[in-house]
């Protein structure tokens, strides 16, 4: 049950936040949804809660009404329950409740708690039957153990609507049904007795308590007399004066203690106390005893160790009350009877860890004291006072972890401030069991034993809401505001960090009030509890915050798009926290560098992200903004170490500030995770070198060999080698930073056999035609590689070209984990496509990209023994005049070393280009063929005219105006619009000619205004545009029926209402409807003549497919794949070879759909298939 009530609890603060529904009147479809709900199976199972929660997240206003039933019941809103059933009709409310007692009661493990049973009894439509309170006892029963009672009776002293409290009606009810529940004892409080019993009125229920309490009057008599006859027998032994042995008295002292709790107190105090007078060995005996047992049994079950416990603390107070309790060996004895208290105490806590469970041996198989009742039988009074001082504080700290395990964490804060002020070292170690503790009863986890037996992952956890993260944080902060006004710092920060994260929800990021609150003003933060803070938040920003699985999991309700606003948020919020700190310590710069790799691990975020879709130009302005941010802060923290150095012992110099920086420049992440999108920066590893150098002294070679033997040790790393597409960077980066130090002298072999590669490559853009564009005007920009003749044979460069499968499994296999390079490229071509668009995006505004053929053969060029394979043609537009040149563009090229799989990035060189204003050249263009066609098909109705214009050209298609002269159209027709319908394309890229050019093509819509032609007398002939471009050839259509036709001319002549065939004029002609008469004449007589005139068969008429063939009695697909095969190869079926093709798809269709593992066509579908081949049929 207790492992059920954090779900429960957040099912009802769930179920608080529903809206509340309105009872529907009870038409008929009403009535029938609530009259389901008397034949459903009511039980509180855990998946049937957690269903509840997932659906209670979304409201559905068209949920049935037995659905809203079910889900308050499961969601245990039992105000929408009592709600509901008040609102039927008596026999049917009545109905439903009886029903849901019967099943809960029926089951053992129901799923409800003590708060679910006593709000389903207030929850009655009207007055509690005896059947439906005898259900509710059961029910108690089952929940709560005999030992447990005192929870019911808490609730029962309080009382609820119709069960205990102080009204009669009410206390008799509540006995009922704690007699009911077997809580006998506890029933004896509630029923009536002597003259309250004679006025219940029903004689039966009055004669059934009459009994029940004679029979315990009788048994508790009974009891009394043979616990007296026990303890006199036993105490006559202890004072005989007869000679009695040892083994006799110790028998009889352990006698007494197995019945020394339910003496009365007045014969156990005269009795002890006269036999501490009389005979003081005697008393020793029973002590002696009872602490013999006490050890002996310090692991049996939690009831008896109670027991054991209240023997001790009646003893403690009978010895403490006797005037010789200071004298020995009496004050030995109680510091020896608290020190097993506490004892009981510290192996509890130890053993619970914090985690508060009540009563002994419950329902989940936990078998510890209740702490409650365990603080009831502390030292107390005289018992307290008589005490040694030494041991005071040490009960003092005992007393404090007891009241941590019993969950009032005020009172045990209370008690760790006071215990501080004597004892500050305890007072601190107290604090942390106090936020273990804390953190462990606030810990959303869910237990191991649960999880196994639901089957949750191992990080499931219990959805925690708004409302109780408050809670929690408002609890938190307020146990640490006494802690720091008493100076309690607890040693292990890390427990006040992990408390404040238990205390939160795993989907929700830190906020800046809470930590506040919590851990007060950033910038008076503890150095240790700030790092270990904000390394959580860094943590969490890499992993739980920015996962919208987990999102979904907690029940937020928050999109994707705001995920991403909450993950941006936390970066800025950490960030925030970093400079606030740093401000009053500019020479913290383990501050600073935390604040570098945040704003590194920041732009990653940005540049990965699939949360928010953001344009590529705005992810990479946003990725390379945090990108600078982070370098700035890496030279700050370097400065700020330089500053400091020579104040720091040995063991304090260190060489992060330098790495972590050089990590972050060649993409490497604080977790591992690589971006191979970010390019080899030269300036900022120059920067780590100039940084380095400037350290005072012999601490500048130094670290400079230090940083060196750490690089080339993770160069030759062989058990986890270095990514294939970073082991080029990371050498070449290294060499920049540690060029003159001994241990780089190994690495210049290895890149000088990678240069002497690339110095047999170059990478070079150039422009398609003049450098000279214009704004806003689309160029070509050629990407090639030049190259040698041998390294033109071992690269293969056709192979970036193409999504090779092979490709993409090699690559796959060379490569190790954690590398991120955008969304996934799905081979080498799509790499090569992301370097280009990363290199000329944020200049340029890219068009579209055209790649060679991946069999692109190499073309000659000028240098002997040099050849060029050009690779892609780029159509862009520069975005403004400030544009002055093409940037360099990467490419990353594969080879092979002796440490394996490498890749080595050329780059090529910068391109000078000039954006200049006014009207731009156009761009060269050769073999240009213009297809110009006049559509008059609406000319007759409406006088409209349109004129499509489609343009191909080896090179870029110049614009409308430059092609064509519209002047001679326009001199006969208005032009009222052009339209451009497809904006210039780039085909193919053409390698193969006498020059690299790409196949373009355009399209433009010209309409025309025809009004003026259908107004004119005559015929008008109206040419088409002229060609104004050198090299281009044209031809001229218009439309026949529906049909373009080619004409021979450049010009169409339109009359009022139609056009000539090809370019002539037809003259509208006078129709005779005479000859139309006297040809229908003709073929009625005709017709008739041949039926009277034609040859009569008399033979037996020749068998027809229609009588032939018919639809199957059975429709299936075995019936209807049957009979189509028989058309197709009957003889008397004659299909023309289109409907036989069509017959054939038809017949893979039905077997598809039959056959094929999923069921798609129905019988309907099969009927209408068979049927539509049977009317083909003559």
């Amino acid at each position: 049950m207790r492992l059920l009530r954090p779900f429960l609890c957040a099912a009802l603060v769930l179920a608080a936040t529903l809206p509340a529904q309105q009872a529907a009147p009870l038409d008929s479809k009403t009535q029938q949804q609530y009259e389901r709900l008397l034949r459903h199976r009511y039980t509180r199972d855990l998946t049937e809660v957690f269903a509840a929660m997932e659906k209670s997240a979304k409201a559905d206003a068209r949920a049935t009404a037995d659905t809203r039933f079910l889900s308050a019941f499961r969601l245990g809103d039992w105000a929408q329950v009592r709600s509901e059933l008040a609102s039927l009709p008596p026999e049917l409310g009545r109905g439903i409740y009886d029903k849901i007692l019967s099943d809960l009661a029926e089951r053992p493990k129901n799923g409800v708690r003590i708060e679910d049973i006593f709000a389903l009894a207030d929850a009655a439509p009207g007055e509690l039957s005896d059947l439906e309170l005898r259900k509710i006892g059961q029910m108690l029963g089952q929940v709560v153990s005999p030992n447990e009672s005192f929870w019911i009776a808490e609730r029962m002293t309080r009382g609820t609507e119709k069960l205990g409290g102080k009204d009669p009606a009410r206390r008799l009810a509540a006995g009922r049904v704690l007699l009911a529940g077997g809580f006998r004892d506890l029933a004896k409080a509630y029923l009536p007795d002597g003259t309250e019993l004679d006025k219940v009125a029903d004689e039966g229920l009055r004669q059934e308590i009459a009994a029940f309490l004679a029979a315990e009057q009788a048994t508790e008599l009974a009891q009394r007399d043979q616990i007296s006859r026990i303890w006199n027998d036993n105490v006559a032994i202890l004072r005989s004066e007869k000679k009695v042995n040892d083994w006799e008295k110790s028998k009889a002292a352990g006698e007494m203690l197995r019945v020394l709790t339910q003496v009365s107190p007045a014969v156990l105090s005269g009795t002890f106390a006269d036999l501490m007078q009389s005979q003081p060995e005697a008393a020793l005996k029973i002590v002696g005893g009872l602490s013999r047992k006490i050890q002996n049994e310090s692991q049996a079950a939690a009831a008896q160790r109670i027991d054991n416990l209240r023997a001790q603390t009646v003893l403690a107070n009978l010895i403490a009350e006797n005037p010789d309790a200071g004298s020995e060996p009496w004050s030995q004895i109680l510091t020896l009877m608290a020190e097993s208290w506490m004892t009981e105490v510290e192996n509890s806590f130890s053993r619970q860890s914090g985690v508060p469970r009540r009563g002994g041996v419950s329902r989940n198989g936990s078998n510890e004291i209740d702490p409650e009742e365990m603080l009831l039988l502390a030292p107390a009074g005289k018992w307290h006072a008589a005490l040694p001082s030494d041991l005071r504080d040490r009960f003092d700290a005992s007393l404090a972890r007891a009241i941590i395990v019993s969950a009032n964490f005020e009172m045990a804060a209370d008690r760790i401030v006071e215990l501080a002020r004597r004892h500050p070292a305890a007072g601190v170690a107290l604090a942390e069991d106090f936020l273990l503790a804390w953190g462990q009863a606030h810990n959303p986890q869910l237990p191991s034993e649960l999880r196994a037996r639901y089957g949750l992952p191992e990080d499931a956890r219990i959805p925690i809401t708004p409302v109780m993260m408050e809670r929690n944080i408002d609890s938190l902060a307020r146990m640490m505001e006494v802690f720091r006004k008493a100076g309690v710092a607890p040693r292990d920060e890390s427990k006040v960090v992990n408390a404040f994260d238990l205390a939160y929800s795993n989907a929700e990021a830190y906020r800046d009030s809470h930590i506040e609150r919590v851990f007060g003003p950033t910038a008076k933060m503890d150095e240790r509890v700030f790092f270990l803070l904000a390394q959580k938040m860094h943590t969490n920003l890499g992993d739980r915050w920015r996962r919208a699985d987990i999102q979904r999991g907690s029940l937020t309700r928050r999109n994707e798009a705001q995920t991403y606003l909450m993950a941006e948020a936390g970066y800025a919020s950490l960030l925030k926290m970093i400079d606030e700190w740093q401000a009053g310590r500019p020479d913290a710069y383990k501050a600073i560098l935390l604040g570098a790799v945040v704003l590194n691990d920041w732009s990653d975020f940005e540049s990965f992200q699939d949360l928010a879709p953001l344009e590529p130009a705005k992810r990479l302005v946003a990725a390379k903004e945090k990108t600078l941010q982070s370098q700035d802060y890496f030279q700050r923290a370097a400065v700020a170490y330089g500053r400091q150095v020579v104040r720091l012992q040995g063991n304090e110099l260190t060489i992060d500030p330098y790495l972590s920086w050089f990590n972050a420049v060649l993409g490497i992440g604080s977790t591992g995770q690589v971006n191979l999108g970010r390019p080899m920066n030269r300036a900022a590893l120059g920067h780590i070198r100039t940084a380095i150098l400037a350290l005072p002294g012999k601490m500048a070679p130094t670290h400079m060999g230090q940083l060196a033997k750490s690089l080339n040790s993770r160069l030759n790393d062989t058990n986890n080698p270095l990514h294939e597409d970073l082991k080029y960077r990371y050498l070449a980066s290294t060499l920049v930073v540690t060029k003159d130090d001994p241990f780089s002298l190994g690495l210049k072999k290895r890149s000088d056999y990678l240069d002497e590669l690339l110095s047999e490559i170059r990478v070079q853009t150039q422009v398609d035609g003049p450098n000279t564009v214009g704004v806003g005007q689309e160029f070509g920009l050629i990407l090639s590689v030049v190259h040698t003749e041998a390294m033109g044979r071992v690269a293969r460069f056709g192979q970036y070209l193409s999504n090779d499968a092979i490709a993409i499994t090699a690559a796959s296999k060379r490569r190790g984990p954690q590398v991120a390079k955008g969304p996934e490229p799905q081979g080498p071509r799509d790499e090569f496509e992301k370097k280009l668009t990363e290199g000329l995006s944020p200049f340029f505004d890219i068009r579209s990209i055209t790649f060679a053929a991946p069999d692109v053969k190499s073309r000659p060029t000028a240098r002997p023994g040099w050849e060029e394979t050009p690779l892609a043609y780029v159509l862009v537009r520069a975005k403004d005049a400030s544009v002055d040149k093409i940037p360099p563009v990467q490419m990353e090229l594969r080879f092979i070393d002796l440490s394996g799989p490498v890749t080595i990035p050329a780059t090529s060189a910068e391109t000078l280009l000039k954006v200049a204003a006014g009207k731009p050249s156009p761009r060269p263009a050769d073999k240009v063929e213009v297809t110009q066609t006049l559509d008059t098909r609406q000319f007759a109705i409406n006088g409209s005219l349109s004129l499509e214009v489609a343009a191909t050209a080896s090179g870029l298609v110049p614009e409308l105006e430059d092609l064509l002269d519209l002047s001679p159209l326009a001199a006969v027709a208005k032009v009222r619009q052009v339209t451009s319908i497809d904006p210039l394309m780039v085909k193919e890229l053409n390698t193969w000619g006498e020059k690299v050019a790409p196949r373009t093509e355009r399209r433009w819509s010209i309409t025309v205004d025809g009004d003026a032609i259908r107004a004119a007398d005559k015929a008008t002939d109206v040419p088409f545009p002229t060609v104004k471009a050198a090299n281009t050839t044209t031809v001229w259509r218009t439309y026949q029926d529906i049909d373009p036709v080619v004409l021979s001319k450049a010009s169409v002549l339109l009359d009022r209402v139609k056009v000539a065939q090809g370019a002539g004029y037809v003259p509208p002609v006078a129709e005779d409807y005479s000859a139309y008469l006297y040809v229908g004449l003709a073929a009625v007589t005709a017709f008739v003549v041949w039926l009277t005139l034609r040859k009569r068969d008399t033979g037996p008429r020749p068998p027809r497919a229609r009588d032939v063939f018919k639809l199957p009695a059975t429709i299936d697909g075995f019936a209807v794949v049957a009979l189509l095969r028989k058309l197709g190869a009957s003889p008397l079926v004659k299909f023309t070879p289109v409907q036989k093709a069509d017959l054939q798809q038809d017949i893979e269709r039905v077997q598809t759909g039959c056959f094929g593992g999923t069921a798609t066509l129905s019988p309907a579908d099969l009927k209408t298939v068979a049927e539509k081949w049977l009317r083909q049929l003559r």
